[in-house]
């Protein structure tokens, strides 16, 4: 046995370990207040005007993160070499004259008004009309970690469904689901999902009983007025869906001798499907636009690839939208907090892992979205179009509007003892991500506030462009500040950002992942069984849904 070789062995372990943990501390000293506010003080000039999804302005945007990638040597992950994943984006308007909602029942046919028995709700914007028989499928969810499955047997082909809005148990603590926390599938944008994935024609989601209890925040300027709607071509709702009153419900159920509300009391206290066929009920549904219009939107990709030989097929996906509001009524909506402060954010990291050398043993995947206030837009898009497969992705972290102060009046702390907050949300489903963050704040010292995961009023963990990736069981977290007066007003302005703050939660941020990428540890996504977070202050005192 040679022992100096062993020896040598030993010593260059920690040697290792410390030059990396070297070249980590250099990138984390990389990250600067004046490079994220020169980023955030272009992205939210009046030159871009609000970079609205599609618009010229957020091509400018895009371009601009795109040659920052090429500079720091990132591999190009979009189409035909490019950094950009294009993606061809609907904007419209309603047709309110040729939106129509009638049910023929026991032989008698009713019609309904718009925006006074049902509503429109967002979808692709081909006008298009479905008739067929209805069938109530309780809360329209398919939720096999919980043991609960409302499509379960259920034949949806060329029918309409009627669901709730939701999920079961939806206000109670010791639910079977999450508790008074909404899973995914509480979430429309899911359900309308699963039932078109099942041949459903159209849906009719029918309101909540209890509406929720939310204190409006009062902007500072007028928010947008008049604005389009905006979908995907071609994308998963290009069926018809509208939002229906109880009254509209309990005439389709009258055939069954069943009200709304007795059904869903009775599931709700059951915690069992309770789906039927309506054949004495049918509906027609028709939506149909106006000046449809085609935009460009692009999502911009690049990958610092791992230097390990077989971790390098894993991702760690860093995000962050780069599209805002546009202009309305001659005024700019900046978006400074919503979500230069992302971008920059992201590209501070990028920079700071390309820079410092640290040579990750996993791929880092750096994405910024278009189409994110246009209902996650480019977010689905990705989803449905990765540039690396899905099963491949180790954790998502999202960055949205991470340069303010909460000043929110559903959560009793005022903005002023915010100052060194920053929300984390959907540690829910992902205790090993909060481990990891908790574990890097010691060098920074934020106070991590995982308030949303207990109760979310505001429903901001649905609200953004991680919730996708939830929705495929893959580990994700946002980083947020949290609402405030300004949020999507004129006055969401650069010199209104909360720099010193902003550049500690960008530290954090590539500390975490910069820990996932040097791990060979898998993340678990827990959907099911887990004990919610212990309440913390702000979230007992908070509104409940």
């Amino acid at each position: 046995m040679h022992l100096r070789p062993v020896l040598c062995l030993f010593l260059t372990i920690p040697l290792v370990a410390q030059t990396s943990n070297q070249a980590i501390s250099k990138g984390a000293n990389l990250i600067k207040t004046g490079d994220l506010k020169g980023d955030i003080y272009f992205l939210a000039s009046d030159d871009l005007a609000g970079r609205n999804a599609g618009s010229l302005e957020d091509h400018i945007a895009t371009d601009f993160i795109a040659s920052e990638f090429l500079r720091l040597g990132l591999k190009p992950m979009g189409d035909n070499g490019s950094f950009f994943q294009g993606m061809d984006i609907l904007s419209g308007r309603l047709d309110p004259q040729h939106t129509t909602l009638s049910t023929t029942i026991n032989g008698q046919e009713h019609r309904y008004t718009l925006n006074h028995d049902f509503q429109f709700a967002r979808q692709s914007l081909r006008s298009s009309s479905a008739c067929g028989k209805v069938v109530f499928a309780g809360y329209g969810i398919s939720a096999p970690e919980f043991d609960y499955d409302d499509l379960a047997g259920v034949d949806l082909k060329g029918k309409i469904a009627l669901v709730f809005t939701r999920e079961p148990q939806a206000n109670d603590a010791s639910s079977k689901f999450m508790g008074t926390w909404d899973s995914y599938h509480a979430f429309n944008w899911h359900k309308i999902e699963e039932l078109r994935k099942r041949g459903a024609a159209a849906v009719l989601i029918v309101q909540d009983r209890v509406p929720r209890d939310v204190k409006p925040i009062p902007p500072t300027s007028p928010r947008p007025t008049g604005e389009p709607s905006y979908a995907l071509d071609g994308e998963m709702w290009d069926l018809p869906v509208f939002l229906v009153k109880r009254d509209v419900a309990d005439q389709l159920l009258g055939p069954s001798g069943k009200t709304s509300d007795v059904l869903q009391t009775a599931i709700d206290s059951s915690a069992h499907p309770n789906s039927f066929d309506l054949p004495q009920s049918s509906a027609c549904l028709a939506k149909a636009y106006t000046g449809v219009a085609t935009l460009k939107g692009r999502n911009v990709v690049a990958l610092l690839e791992g230097s390990d030989p077989k971790l390098k097929a894993q991702t760690v996906i860093l995000t962050a939208h780069h599209d805002h509001m546009g202009t309305s009524n001659g005024h700019i909506y900046y978006g400074a907090d919503d979500n230069a402060s992302g971008v920059a954010g992201l590209l501070a990291v990028a920079r700071a892992m390309t820079q410092g050398n640290a040579h990750p043993k996993r791929s880092v995947l750096f994405l910024a979205y278009d189409g994110e206030e246009r209902i996650f837009l480019g977010s689905y898009f990705y989803v449905t179009h990765p540039a690396i497969p899905l099963n491949q992705t180790v954790a998502t972290l999202n960055l949205d509007m991470i340069g303010r102060n909460e000043d929110d009046a559903n959560w009793p702390t005022p903005a002023d003892r915010n100052v060194n907050m920053v929300n984390v949300l959907g540690t829910r489903y992902n205790p090993a991500l909060r481990q990891i963050i908790d574990r890097q704040n010691h060098q920074e010292g934020l106070k991590l506030d995982y308030k949303m995961d207990v109760v979310d009023p505001d429903s901001l963990w649905s609200r953004s462009d991680h919730f996708w990736f939830a929705t495929r069981h893959i580990p994700q977290v946002e980083f947020q500040t949290g609402l405030h007066p300004d949020y999507h007003t004129q006055n969401d302005t650069w010199d209104r950002i909360n720099y010193p703050k902003l550049t500690k939660i960008v530290r954090l941020v590539y500390l975490s992942v910069s820990e996932l990428a040097n791990s060979d540890k898998t993340i678990s996504f827990l959907a099911a069984g887990q004990q919610a977070p212990a309440a913390t202050p702000e979230a007992k005192q908070a509104k409940r849904k």
